[in-house]
């Protein structure tokens, strides 16, 4: 039977502008999860196969090490699957129709009736795709960024909006509170402390940068590498290639053809009426809703006497280290402005014996809107407010104009009653600007934008955990835990990459540091 492929799941997106919002729903989300799965993307993968098919496995771990160096996390998906009652259990039936229960527990079909079975697992799915910006020089593969882009990746969203980190052995709170480098060291430490199986799909190198981006310095042997790896998942490691080759014995074990061929299999068990096996049901879970957040780019009134709201470096070298992260303006009719403003100070104060118009001015003459001189004359840096009130006002209607609105997709899996509540904050608003004193509020976007498609980090990390639950149920979860766990699949290999800790290595210096903390 042929079953058509539903819709893509919805996910957050997140990054450096709502990572901090989103953090303590993250947390609490992860205390829920019954298992997780991951997923990374990178800017390139290397030009030759000797990095990834070396024969020594100690050279292949020591080509992959440069590769995570050299290059750079671009993606990081995360996948929380919750555990939960099945659908028949709550009064919904097969079809996705919801049923009332009489007071002798019989359904009262709003729909296709539907028999209670022993056979369905049901859960709930949070899917999230962090967009990852390090903070340092790095190489790109063109081929791997065209690839990327053509499988959903926003190249200006990833530039502008991605979350900025350093890698490497530095600490879990680097930067003080809020700092989104520690706050991604944050959230992957409560994944690595979470007493649940994490789940990656030919997650050698997935690891590789996880570990290197979000923990610590990669160590230089890889038995030492493999015993911080046992002792920072302790719920364990599954591989879902190494599942599929190994014991299932799959003809192709390509992610996206496990995922298709698995889905259909469990439609087919979830549309008969006596299921011969277990199977698994998603409520994936909407858009999580963001409360809106003080508008910062609303510029503070010019006091007499401030220093002028511009870039210093900008204003005299025509470049600013900080790019994009400058808090400071970088108009050039500001610069200028304020640059005339601060002559025309200097020749009052030259003349002081001609009466300014400030000083001509009394109670009694109030001054009007669009009086001559207004703007030179009056009070330090009216005039300059009033040319950045029109700016940001610009800015604002740009971006209002320009957000594009995205209903929340519901795939032939997916059952989630969305709420107007939840649904709302997705919805653009155009910011009204009227006061740079008065308190402005915009609304906080959580709004993914069209063409996402396979190999998108949630959407591979989503397909990933679904695939481990068909796993499990097809060989049992006892089978599993003593045959797969911490079993990483190797490209070429026979044999799997076994995570555990030998009598004669020890961990590595800076996960005792991360151990002692």
């Amino acid at each position: 039977m042929h079953t058509v492929p539903g819709p893509l799941p919805t996910y957050n997106q997140v990054t450096k502008h709502n990572l901090a919002q989103m953090q303590p729903m993250i947390v609490h989300l992860l205390k829920e999860a019954a298992f997780i799965a991951l997923d990374a993307e990178f800017t390139g993968l290397g030009s030759s196969s000797q990095i990834t098919r070396a024969k020594d496995i100690q050279e292949r771990y020591q080509h992959l090490c440069a590769l995570a160096k050299g290059h750079a996390l671009v993606a990081f998906g995360l996948s929380l699957f919750i555990k939960t009652e099945s659908s028949s259990k709550t009064g919904q039936d097969k079809g996705g129709y919801n049923v009332d229960m009489d007071d002798a527990g019989q359904q009262q079909s709003k729909g296709k009736k539907r028999r209670s079975n022993e056979f369905e697992r049901a859960y709930r799915v949070h899917n999230f795709n962090f967009s990852m910006l390090v903070e340092r020089d790095y190489m790109v593969s063109p081929n791997s960024m065209l690839f990327l882009a053509e499988n959903g990746l926003d190249l200006n969203q990833w530039i502008m909006e991605g979350i900025p980190y350093t890698g490497g052995d530095r600490l879990t709170n680097e930067g003080g509170r809020g700092n989104p480098n520690g706050i991604m060291r944050s959230i992957f430490k409560r994944i690595m402390t979470k007493q649940v199986p994490v789940v990656v799909h030919n997650g050698f190198l997935d690891l590789i940068f996880l570990y290197h981006s979000f923990y610590a310095d990669l160590p230089p042997k890889l038995s030492t590498f493999l015993a911080d790896l046992s002792d920072m998942f302790p719920g364990g490691l599954f591989d879902t290639k190494y599942i599929s080759d190994y014991m299932t014995r799959e003809r192709s074990s390509f992610l996206a053809y496990l995922f298709r061929k698995y889905d259909r299999e469990d439609t087919r068990m979830r549309d008969e009426d006596i299921p011969t096996r277990l199977y698994s049901t998603f409520d994936i879970q909407p858009r999580l809703p963001l409360p809106p957040l003080p508008d910062t780019t609303a510029p503070e009134p010019v006091k007499s006497g401030s220093q002028v709201p511009y870039c210093e470096d900008y204003a005299f070298h025509g470049v600013c280290k900080k790019k994009m992260r400058c808090g400071k303006s970088h108009d050039l009719d500001l610069i200028l402005d304020a640059e005339e403003k601060e002559r025309d100070s200097k020749k009052r104060r030259k003349h002081k014996h001609e009466p300014s118009t400030v000083e001509a001015q009394t109670p009694s003459q109030p001054e009007t809107e669009g009086t001559p001189g207004t703007t030179v004359e009056s009070s330090e840096g009216a005039g300059l407010l009033s040319l950045a009130e029109a700016t940001v006002a610009i800015e604002t209607d740009q971006l209002a104009n320009n957000t594009t609105s995205s209903t929340t997709p519901t795939a032939a899996f997916v059952t989630p009653a969305v709420t107007e509540a939840t649904a709302s904050p997705t919805q653009p608003q155009k910011t009204a600007v009227t006061s740079a004193s008065s308190p402005v509020t915009k609304e906080t976007e959580n709004v993914v934008q069209p063409g996402e498609k396979f190999h998108s980090a949630y959407y591979d990390a989503f397909m990933t955990g679904t695939i481990f639950l068909h796993q499990l149920h097809h060989h049992e979860i006892e089978t599993v835990e003593s045959q797969a766990k911490n079993k990483i699949y190797l490209i070429g290999k026979s044999f799997p990459l076994n995570v555990e800790k030998s009598t004669f290595t020890k961990y590595s210096p800076s996960h005792e540091r991360q151990r002692a903390q």
